[in-house]
Order: structure tokens, then C-alpha cells, then sequence
């Protein structure tokens, strides 16, 4: 970690984050160091980029109470399992509302899948998302779409960012997705 950082995870929270599958782990760990980096790329005070640091580390934290085999199943999941799956935002927010965390965080772990057209996990739109949230929900995407996951193959960086900007708007927030856009193309 950066020396800069603020220290947000206790000795608690590593233990419950790396007894997360080690797919989901990982996943945690590059959503929270992108999330940093994007956040510094925006001039983000540094409170703000280390608060997008730790969510991105946590933000799937919820999926300690998900059965593993459904985590990892390979293949498509039954409407049961896809609801089920659902839950890990709320079931995260439970679970970090236990350990005080400030209501920022809280409202970013409940929210991280929700889009601007209000179709996401509880049909929250545009405005109503706050922007943590729509941070998280650029960045979980574009590394679960640019690493192989249990059901599917990744894919290159090129077609992960034309699919983020294809549901520019709809999915994402519109502004953050061009910001998002350049700040890939910088880094890479």
C-alpha cells in the first residue's frame, strides 16, 4: 500500500476479505488500488481516494454469506441463485454496519450495482446514486471484464471500455465513463 494511505481496514475486516473465494479476493484487491488511482486521476482529496481505496477492497464483501458454490459456480446462474446473488450489497452493508463504518462507505457497498436508469439491484437512478457508487460501478465492471472469471473468458481492454461506453448513460454515468475512458488510455 501507498504510505500516504489512511488506514481504513481493521485487523477484523482483512481476515473476513481474504476468506472470500480467491477470485473475489483479488478482484476486491485491483477494484481497490484502480479505484485509488482513477480517484488521484480526478484530484479527489486524498480522504475521498483512500474512503474509494478501502470500498473497492470491500465493496463485495457481502458475498461472505452467499453459498461458495454459487460464487464460483461456472455457468449461468437459476433466477434463485442470480436473487441470492443480489443480496451480497445488502448483506455487505449489514456486515460493515457492524464495524461503525461512516455512512459513506456504507451507502457505496449497498449501492455499487445500482445504474443511471434506475435498473440496477434496488432501482435507484441517476442523481439518487451517489457518486462513490457510480465510481465503484465503472471500475467493478471493467475488472471483471478484463479478467477471466468462473463463467466466462475476459476480454481485451479495447472491447471492455466499448462496452462500458456503449451503456454510457444507461448503465453508467456518462461523464464519469469519458473520465474513465481517458484515464485507461493514459495508464495503459
Amino acid at each position: 500500500m501507498i504510505k500516504e494511505r489512511q488506514t481504513f481496514v481493521t485487523n477484523e475486516l482483512v481476515d473476513l476479505v481474504r476468506q472470500l473465494d480467491h477470485e473475489t479476493f483479488l478482484h476486491g484487491m485491483r477494484v481497490g488500488e484502480m479505484s485509488y488511482k482513477f480517484s488521484r486521476y480526478l484530484d479527489l482529496s486524498l480522504h475521498q481516494s483512500n474512503q474509494l481505496h478501502f470500498i473497492g477492497y470491500v465493496h463485495d464483501i457481502g458475498k461472505l454469506k452467499i453459498p461458495i458454490s454459487i460464487v464460483t459456480k461456472r455457468g449461468p446462474l437459476t433466477d434463485f441463485e442470480w436473487n441470492l446473488m443480489k443480496n451480497h450489497t445488502i448483506y455487505g452493508y449489514e456486515l460493515l454496519k457492524d464495524f461503525s463504518y461512516h455512512r459513506d462507505i456504507l451507502k457505496t457497498v449497498r449501492y455499487h450495482h445500482e445504474n443511471i436508469d434506475g435498473t440496477g439491484y434496488e432501482g435507484l437512478r441517476s442523481n439518487e446514486i451517489d457518486f462513490n457508487s457510480k465510481v465503484i460501478r465503472i471500475i467493478d465492471s471493467f475488472d471483471a471484464l478484463t479478467h477471466d472469471r468462473c463463467y466466462r473468458k475476459k476480454c481485451s481492454i479495447e472491447l471492455s471500455l466499448k462496452k462500458i461506453q456503449k451503456q454510457s448513460g444507461t448503465v453508467y454515468d456518462q461523464d464519469l465513463v469519458k473520465e474513465f475512458t481517458k484515464f485507461i488510455c493514459k495508464l495503459y
